[in-house]
């Protein structure tokens, strides 16, 4: 079965289900590497902190190494909680499927101890993602189910 994209890469909020999609999304497409942000933070970005710029620098980075997994003819599971236009465009050139996944930020603030702590540098808290043209987001209304569903065919 031929891929009709080469990755997917799921940005939004601490919280929002990015590693639940990912999950799935691995157990889905054979030959798939999972690049979460987080880790590689971690161990490979570990020199940044979490300013605006540093996160700029960051999704380079992973962008960076999810280009490289392309190459390697793997595809590529990508989750970040920053995107901007920029790596935008980058991913789109790519055949990368950018997914924007939206949650209740309300519900989401209750249950994750970052947004209610006095952190500095928080995404969705001080600082925004810009505001992007995709044209796949799961929402709040979708369940992940139907989330599943929607997913599976348009990435195999």
């Amino acid at each position: 079965m031929t891929k009709k994209y080469k990755g997917i890469w799921f940005y939004g909020n601490s919280g929002t289900g990015k590693s639940v999609a990912s999950k799935y999304v691995y157990k889905l497409v054979k030959n798939s590497i999972l690049l979460d942000g987080d880790q590689i933070r971690k161990y490979i970005s570990f020199d940044l902190g979490y300013s605006l710029n540093d996160r700029k620098i960051q999704i380079k980075r992973v962008f960076g190494i999810a280009k490289l997994v392309i190459k390697s003819k793997s595809f590529p599971i990508v989750s970040t909680v920053y995107m901007n236009t920029n790596i935008q465009n980058k991913v789109k050139k790519q055949n990368v499927l950018l997914v924007n996944i939206l949650r209740d930020f309300d519900k989401i603030k209750e249950r994750e101890k970052i947004y209610n702590n006095k952190m500095k540098h928080v995404i969705g808290k001080d600082i925004k993602i810009p505001k992007l043209k995709n044209k796949f987001y799961i929402s709040n209304n979708k369940t992940l189910k139907e989330f599943y569903k929607k997913i599976s065919k348009v990435i195999l």
